[in-house]
């Protein structure tokens, strides 16, 4: 029997680069090669022990079968509670949970993006973004901001034709983990409504912020504003819940109704034992929140200091999530790529994420969602692999 053809719309599709080196570092790791993993990025915490003991309960008192596909009305009033702490007008009828941030992403596109519509994505951006717009026939425009790693009005409209239907917003940023200040959201939101666009917000990482910054989400900023922005949220990173696979997204109903409708047909519900998982998170203490992030900083200080010192590594320090992106034009440009810089440092004992998927060769994404000891150590090796190469 000859190979069956496989739809071009996969065979174009573009391996995650954060998986693969994640997978790749593994292996070695699992063949008994001494490497750092500071490419990983999930947290390394645990799940807070009240929400497995709370899922435990629910699973024994039945929560193994079918919910509604929008998620269980308990889950939803929850998340919709979590997304009005920062200002969103949200329902339980107008949140959605699905099988994760990433799969709420990829709804809200298939929902409202028409084939040949243009996308207006900022770099850097996480490494999904472009790809889950070509697999809804969509179109990726990335948006190289004028200085720093944060776009403005006047980035967007160099890139803005008669085609673009969104904006896609990611604050804090993965992979950068900057943090758009609140008259800095004002100004695109303002634009965007001035060009009848569409903004998709990911705000997965908006509890882990630093130095007492506050995020800014787009619907929060007037009904104007609400109505033509989807927001993404869910429990992987701020819980330490990635592996449960849940994520809400919160907009107009008619958005929200079809997608229900699109989720009833393809994934059918998410795991119920899950959804029992993220209420119990979504209506529980936030005490072990406020110790991850707390250690969040504490590490993000570590980084910063000991990146800051090493010749040749530019770094905007990151206000948010579990990373940083430094960059390293000169060794990027020994190596041959910062794919092959990795690959360089892999050998020193230490894996990062190349900035080529991020849209940015000249920059690398360190995580250090990793303990202290593994940090330092890392940056070390990071460091001794980096002399290695400009000295050779």
């Amino acid at each position: 029997m000859k190979p069956i053809p496989v739809s071009p719309r996969l065979t174009s599709l573009a391996e995650s680069l954060t998986m693969a080196v994640d997978v790749k570092i593994k292996e070695r790791v699992a063949r008994g090669e001494d490497i750092i993993n500071l490419g990983v990025g999930q947290p390394d915490f645990p799940t807070p022990a009240f929400i497995l003991e709370e899922t435990r309960k629910q699973v024994e008192a039945g929560a193994t079968r079918y919910t509604p596909p929008g998620g269980t009305p308990e889950l939803r009033k929850a998340a919709a509670a979590y997304l009005q702490e920062t200002g969103v007008p949200a329902e339980a009828k107008t949140t959605l949970i699905s099988c994760g941030a990433k799969h709420a992403l990829y709804n809200a596109m298939a929902a409202v993006l028409q084939p040949g519509d243009e996308v207006l994505i900022p770099v850097p951006f996480w490494v999904t973004y472009p790809e889950q717009v070509r697999l809804v026939d969509a179109v990726p425009v990335p948006v190289v901001p004028g200085a720093g790693l944060k776009v403005t009005p006047d980035d967007l409209e160099q890139k803005r034709t008669s085609r673009t239907r969104m904006v896609l917003l990611n604050s804090p940023s993965n992979p950068s983990g900057a943090v758009y200040d609140r008259d800095e959201v004002e100004a695109i939101a303002t634009w965007c409504n001035q060009h009848d666009l569409l903004i998709l917000s990911d705000e997965i990482y908006d509890r882990l912020v630093f130095d007492g910054v506050k995020t800014t989400s787009p619907a929060s900023l007037g009904d104007d504003i609400a109505q033509r922005t989807l927001t993404v949220n869910g429990v992987s990173k701020t819980f330490a819940m990635t592996g449960w696979r849940i994520g809400f997204l919160n907009a107009a109903p008619e958005v929200i109704d079809a997608i229900v409708k699109f989720q009833g047909q393809t994934t059918g519900n998410p795991s119920s034992a899950s959804q029992a998982a993220a209420h119990a998170a979504l209506s529980g203490p936030r005490e072990p929140v406020e110790e991850m992030r707390a250690a969040y900083e504490h590490r993000r200080n570590l980084a910063v200091e000991a990146l800051c010192s090493i010749p040749g590594v530019e770094l905007d320090p990151p206000r948010g999530a579990f990373y940083v992106y430094p960059r390293l034009t000169e060794a990027v440009s020994r190596a041959g790529g910062s794919v092959a810089l990795a690959g360089k440092l892999v050998e020193s004992g230490v894996g990062v994420v190349p900035g080529a998927g991020f849209g940015q060769d000249d920059h690398l994404r360190l995580s250090y969602a990793v303990s202290d000891n593994e940090l330092i150590e890392g940056l070390k090796r990071f460091r001794s692999g980096l002399e290695a190469l400009t000295q050779g």
